[in-house]
């Protein structure tokens, strides 16, 4: 028979057991992050830190979803419907000037090096910027290689008069390249030429002319952050990248890993395209002398400054955002977590 002593203590221990149980599922935080594109070798990493377990560690319940680019990630996190996402800094800071209330800000750069880029054919003659005039120019209406291309002509004082434009769609961009329907094309790297070697086209029959090397050297894709978690659960928001850094820190180092990851979310992913994808984008956007340095993810302020202030003129707004309203520099986790390697 029980004692008063042991009664007391199991009535006790019951009444306790649902408040701890409670108060380890609190612990646990909820996260919605929309990324920038589909499945593929610029997101994998994300799908990497989820698969090692590296949310979980920081007692993060994350859900990844794709979704339609950029603008449509932005928008997404600054409606509430996410708290974090993946979006390129060019496509944040339009959205900040146009709704500085609502607008997210970045909290971790990914990309320290842009993927716009101008893709051409080399039978077409041009392998340089200043080859365009008189040639066809394959356009977007709404994606930031395209928009800013005025601002890259300018910029090396070509005129745009003197190059004929024709609107493309992403569908169609890499079949009219190949066809001769356009002679280049505004794009982002990793995503054309991929498309275009899928298609049986060989690199050195393709010229790709990079805004970083003709004095647009911008930032790319970031981690973002929408208003309320940012003020409500700031400390959430470090863990979260602290996580997704080391899941970028691997992919770099291990990119078959990161492809792996994709293949068993789609059975359509091809692991050795993938895998090419995401070292193609280490060396060309992520692993930098800056990076090699410093890391992944930390910003110089000044070239930040630099950057929203060429986006403002490129893109015609109508006023400059301050750095503050577009990055947030409390969450840059230790060096350990973002290191690049050289080899």
């Amino acid at each position: 028979m029980l004692n008063r002593k042991q009664f007391l203590q199991g009535a006790l221990g019951a009444l306790l057991a649902p408040t701890v149980s409670r108060t380890a599922a609190a612990q646990t935080t909820a996260i919605r992050c929309v990324l920038n594109w589909s499945l593929a070798g610029d997101t994998a990493p994300f799908f990497l830190a989820a698969d090692r377990g590296y949310f979980a560690e920081e007692k993060l319940e994350v859900t990844l979803d794709t979704s339609n680019g950029s603008g449509d990630a932005v928008t997404r996190v600054a409606s509430g419907a996410y708290q974090m996402g993946v979006a390129d800094v060019a496509t944040l800071v339009d959205f900040a000037v146009r709704q500085p209330q609502v607008a997210p800000r970045t909290v971790m750069m990914l990309f320290d090096r842009s993927p716009q880029a101008i893709m051409a054919m080399k039978r077409s003659g041009i392998t340089k910027l200043s080859d365009l005039p008189g040639h066809v120019m394959g356009v977007g209406t709404s994606d930031g290689a395209s928009r800013l291309f005025p601002a890259l002509l300018r910029k090396n004082g070509l005129d745009i008069n003197r190059i004929e434009k024709k609107s493309i769609t992403p569908p169609l961009r890499e079949p009219m390249l190949i066809t001769g329907q356009v002679d280049a094309a505004c794009a982002y790297d990793f995503t054309s030429w991929f498309n275009l070697k899928a298609r049986g086209v060989k690199r050195e029959d393709v010229s790709i002319l990079y805004y970083a090397d003709n004095g647009l050297d911008l930032y790319g894709n970031s981690i973002i952050a929408g208003r309320p978690i940012l003020e409500s659960n700031p400390e959430a928001v470090r863990r979260f990248t602290r996580a997704a850094a080391k899941g970028w820190r691997d992919a770099m180092a291990e990119p078959a890993a990161a492809a792996a990851v994709l293949k068993k979310r789609s059975a359509l992913i091809d692991i050795a395209i993938e895998t090419e994808r995401v070292t193609w984008i280490r060396d060309n956007e992520v692993r930098t002398p800056y990076t090699l340095q410093n890391g992944i993810g930390r910003i110089d302020p000044q070239r930040l400054r630099s950057d929203i202030a060429t986006l403002v003129g490129g893109f015609g707004l109508s006023t400059t955002p301050a750095l503050e309203t577009i990055y947030d520099d409390r969450f840059l986790p230790d060096i350990a977590d973002r290191v690049i390697r050289a080899d």
